[in-house]
């Protein structure tokens, strides 16, 4: 593959999800100047099990997994010949798109991790399938992913998310700007709109004890030192984003504050306005109070099951 292209790492199962996974991945990705590889790891019968072939017990079940392998395998395969055409379809040439389907070894998580660290700049999966991404197991395999591929972008896509509104979650920190220039350089034009959201969580009023140490003249203040210290950011962010091409007036801003969940904030934000695509960094910094944006994006997974989320790293 040439390394000057994007490489994205696209996991499939042969799930519908998968399918819709692929669709979303050739409606946003730049075709003219990016490679996919479609992988898919493969759970078979452990090599033990055929050990009891020879046992007049066993022979018939032995028969019957042997079909069921050899039907998964070409259930597989399958998928993959449609995906590619997808893809053919939505501008993608035969040299950029590849296919890996590789037999278990260390676990499925392990052994997209070992794939990904091949030099991939995102990794991008359904969040629902009958597969190894299934809903049941989503917390075990894209949390270990998410832990395991910090320095990359993950994406997790449920439903059938639309493209041309994207919300990109922002505050003062380099985590922020390192989501915007990748949500720039991965989606293909197909942005009719842009919304950059700050959330601020609030003190309540009412919360008992604390109107002593936070008075309503204070949190007025810190509310308005929040949206103060995001202007910039704001303002740097929409001049990257018009210099690659979106209209300025197809990006807006939003700061949300006195709110109890930043990425209760965020779904709820994007639920009102149709935004199918959500960015949001792996961690950032604010000005006015220090968090984690790992606990906001770990949320945004749980929360944002028909969108398609990106967290970058």
């Amino acid at each position: 593959m040439n390394p000057e292209k994007m490489k994205v790492l696209l996991l499939v199962d042969g799930s519908y999800q998968a399918y819709e996974a692929v669709n979303y991945a050739g409606s946003v990705l730049p075709a003219s100047r990016c490679e996919v590889t479609l992988f898919h790891v493969m759970s078979k019968v452990p090599d033990a099990f055929w050990d009891l072939e020879n046992d007049p017990v066993w022979h018939q079940k032995i028969l019957t997994v042997r079909g069921w392998e050899k039907q998964q395998e070409h259930k597989i395969y399958d998928f993959m010949e449609r995906s590619r055409q997808l893809l053919r379809k939505m501008g993608f040439g035969d040299d950029a798109v590849r296919v890996e389907i590789r037999e278990r070894k260390e676990g499925i998580a392990r052994d997209i991790v070992h794939e990904a660290g091949r030099g991939y700049d995102a990794v991008m999966m359904g969040r629902k399938g009958h597969g190894s991404l299934d809903e049941s197991v989503l917390g075990s395999v894209a949390s270990k992913l998410m832990g395991k591929l910090g320095e990359r972008a993950v994406w997790v896509i449920g439903g059938k998310p639309g493209t041309e509104k994207i919300l990109i979650a922002m505050d003062p920190s380099e985590g922020a700007m390192r989501a915007l220039e990748h949500a720039v350089r991965t989606l293909n034009g197909s942005a009719r709109e842009i919304c950059l959201v700050h959330v601020v969580r609030g003190v309540a009023g009412s919360d008992k004890g604390l109107e002593e140490f936070f008075p309503e003249e204070y949190r007025r203040g810190l509310l308005e030192e929040a949206k103060e210290a995001v202007r910039g950011t704001f303002e740097k962010a929409r001049e990257r984003l018009v210099a690659s091409g979106i209209p300025d007036p197809q990006i807006s801003t939003r700061v949300i504050t006195g709110v109890t969940s930043r990425a209760g904030a965020v779904m709820n934000l994007a639920r009102e306005g149709d935004f199918g695509t959500i960015v949001v960094g792996r961690r950032g910094i604010s000005k006015v109070e220090a968090f984690d944006m790992g606990r906001v994006s770990n949320k945004l997974i749980q929360m944002a099951k028909d969108r398609a989320l990106c967290v970058v790293g």
